[in-house]
């Protein structure tokens, strides 16, 4: 287990139910698996009067679920102990719930022709940041319909593009600090 700088988890905790909604829990360190399989975050009660953990491991098709959110530790060595306990590394992926289609891959483009600004952001080295954050965001979107990854893709990008910010702007409003 690995320190997770606040950033990343920042970007992974878009995925969560109420994103960076912790309420009375925020985080105050967060750690990831070598793997990067799962990652997880210790919080502590605002008042002070306890510690708590949330665990996170990716699906088969790279989505991020909540494994674990437990509360009601004594000390933060005691909640790291559960959180290592639950980010095993070498584990396999979650399944997919009953009932529920696989996401498609963002950069799979399935013979598609991508539009001219999808394929720089996917050929040029100097986008490969910018390439990873949009299937981050992509990821942790809650229920994109299915032509999601295939319109942004192709001729809707920057409409893919405005939901994907949609979301971000949704879900910030309070930043966590470590």
């Amino acid at each position: 287990m690995r320190e997770l700088p606040q950033w990343l988890f920042d970007v992974y905790a878009l995925a969560l139910p109420r994103g960076h909604g912790f309420g009375d829990h925020p985080p105050v360190g967060a750690w990831q698996t070598a793997d990067g399989a799962a990652c997880g975050a210790i919080t502590r009660n605002i008042d002070g009067s306890g510690y708590g953990i949330l665990a996170m491991r990716r699906r088969v098709d790279q989505v991020w679920v909540v494994i674990a959110e437990e509360r009601d530790f004594e000390s933060m060595a005691d909640a790291r102990s559960r959180l290592e306990f639950l980010l095993r590394e070498g584990e396999p992926p979650e399944p997919l719930p009953a009932n529920t289609a696989p996401r498609p891959a963002l950069f799979d483009l399935e013979g598609r022709t991508p539009s001219d600004i999808f394929r720089v952001l996917v050929t040029t080295a100097s986008h490969r940041p910018a390439a990873w954050m949009l299937n981050q965001l992509y990821l942790a979107l809650p229920k994109p319909d299915r032509n999601w990854a295939a319109d942004c893709q192709t001729v809707n990008f920057h409409t893919r593009l405005w939901e994907a910010q949609l979301l971000v702007a949704s879900v910030v409003e309070s930043v966590a600090v470590f």
